[in-house]
């Protein structure tokens, strides 16, 4: 039994969804983080919440200049969970060794106001 949770890291900003009970969470919930350095990249971890400590079902490391720019909501892409992430220079540079879980993902950049923003939510 599952019961998990989203956590989405970019620029030492940390945002975390509800926990899901299910072994095919839905979350639905949107992020907006503020974008400045776009050699980095988006981190997005699915955590199992125990009793006593969470357990780290996979990460998915997604490249910012990758991700398109958009005013409107996509139809997602799965992205594999990995078990491991790749280090260069003290930062996370990616991901490897594949789990059997994905994850649905709508990353996309917005420009309101003239301000470079990044909408990512968790899907179905």
């Amino acid at each position: 039994k599952f019961n998990t949770y989203v956590t989405l890291k970019v620029q030492n900003v940390k945002s975390t969804t509800v926990a899901v009970r299910g072994d095919q969470p839905c979350w639905e919930q949107d992020f907006m983080f503020e974008i400045s350095r776009l050699d980095l990249g988006l981190i997005v971890e699915v955590w199992n919440k125990g009793l006593i400590w969470d357990t780290l079902v996979g990460t998915v490391w997604i490249a910012l200049k990758a991700i398109h720019q958009s005013d409107e909501e996509g139809p997602g892409e799965w992205s594999t969970l990995e078990a491991e992430v790749v280090m260069k220079h003290d930062e996370i540079c990616g991901t490897k060794n594949p789990t059997p879980h994905k994850i649905l993902l709508d990353t996309r950049f917005e420009l309101p106001f003239g301000e470079c923003i990044s909408i990512t939510y968790p899907g179905c």
